[in-house]
C-alpha cells in the first residue's frame, strides 16, 4: 500500500501518488498479448479449420479444392484451398494481434499435410523466426481420404500408428526450418452428445438427431492425437473438453459450436456439420493458450 506523510498533501504530491498507483495497476492488469511475442503463427488443418463456404467450395472443385490461384472472387484461400474469413486461425489473429499464416485445407489428412508443410516452408512462412505452428489434423485419417492414401478403413491401431509416424515427420520438418517454434496439435470440438448427433436443427431449442456411438469415436480420435503429440514432443490442446455441451445437440441454440446438416437455429456457420463462427471463436481462444 502506498502511504504518504501527513504533510505531503499538496496537489502536486497527490498527482504523483495517483500516477504511481495507475502505473502499478497497469502493470498488474494489462493482459499478456502478442506485443510480448515475436514471429508468426502458421496453422494447418482440415475443413474443421479451413471451414470455407460450402457452396463456394463445391463450385471451386469439391471437397479437395484445386483452385489455380490464391483467391477466388475475393474469398480467402491459400495454396489452392478456400478458407472461411471467420475460421479460428483468423479469429486467433484478431484475438491476439499475432500474424497468422493459414495453410488449412478441406480434406487434409495427416499424410497430405506433410506436403502443405513443405509448401509453407518453401514460401518462407515457416522460418527461423516462427513463433508457433498449430495443426488440427487426424479426423480424415478415418474416412475416405485416409483410405485413398492407404489407411485401412476403421482399423484404429493401424491408423493411430500411421498418424503418429506422420506427426513425427511433421515435427521434424518444422524443427528443421523453425527450431524455436512451439508445435501444437489441436484437438477437435465435441460434435455429438455422446450417443447421438443432431442433424436437424430447425425447431428453436429442439435439436433432432440420430443415434451414433459418438463418445467412443470422439474418444478414439482425441486419444490418438494426445498420444501422438506426446510421442512427437508437441503440445496437445484438448478442444473436446473445452466444447462439452456445445455440440450439435445443444438445446441452447445460441451456444452451439457445431452446426447440423439442415440447420436454421445455430449461430452463423459456413459448412454443415462443422464449427459455427461462435465455435471457431472458442477454438481460437483455446488454441492460442499455449502461445503465451
Amino acid at each position: 500500500m502506498l502511504t504518504l506523510p501527513r504533510r505531503a498533501t499538496t496537489p502536486a504530491v497527490l498527482a504523483v501518488a495517483m500516477a504511481a498507483v495507475a502505473l502499478v495497476f497497469s502493470a498488474l492488469f494489462t493482459p499478456a498479448t502478442a506485443t510480448a511475442q515475436s514471429g508468426n503463427v502458421v496453422t494447418f488443418g482440415d475443413s474443421y479449420t479451413a471451414s470455407p463456404d460450402q457452396f463456394k467450395n463445391h463450385a471451386a472443385g469439391g471437397l479437395s479444392s484445386n483452385l489455380p490461384g490464391s483467391s477466388t472472387d475475393g474469398y480467402p484461400s491459400r495454396g489452392g484451398c478456400l478458407q472461411s474469413p471467420m475460421n479460428w486461425p483468423r479469429q486467433l489473429a484478431d484475438q491476439t494481434g499475432l500474424r497468422v499464416d493459414d495453410w488449412s485445407c478441406t480434406a487434409e489428412t495427416s499424410q497430405s499435410v506433410l506436403s502443405r508443410l513443405d509448401a509453407a516452408i518453401g514460401a518462407g512462412d515457416i522460418n527461423a523466426g516462427t513463433h508457433a505452428v498449430i495443426m488440427n489434423i487426424g479426423g480424415n485419417d478415418f474416412g475416405p481420404f485416409g483410405v485413398r492414401e492407404g489407411a485401412p478403413f476403421l482399423n484404429v491401431p493401424v491408423i493411430a500408428e500411421r498418424f503418429t509416424g506422420h506427426m513425427h515427420s511433421a515435427a521434424a520438418k518444422i524443427r528443421a526450418a523453425a527450431p524455436n517454434a512451439r508445435i501444437v496439435l489441436a484437438g477437435y470440438p465435441e460434435i455429438t452428445n455422446g450417443s447421438g448427433v443432431c442433424v436437424f436443427n430447425v425447431v428453436p431449442q429442439v435439436p433432432m438427431g440420430i443415434p451414433v456411438p459418438g463418445a467412443y469415436g470422439e474418444g478414439v480420435l482425441r486419444d490418438m492425437q494426445r498420444d501422438a503429440a506426446e510421442a512427437a514432443g508437441m503440445t496437445f490442446v484438448d478442444n473436446y473438453a473445452l466444447t462439452r455441451g456445445h455440440n450439435t445437440c445443444s438445446p441452447n441454440d445460441s451456444q452451439r459450436y457445431v452446426a447440423g446438416i439442415v440447420d436454421t437455429t445455430s449461430p452463423d456457420y459456413t459448412m454443415s456439420m462443422h464449427p459455427t463462427d461462435l465455435g471457431h471463436a472458442a477454438l481460437a481462444r483455446n488454441n492460442a493458450a499455449p502461445l503465451f
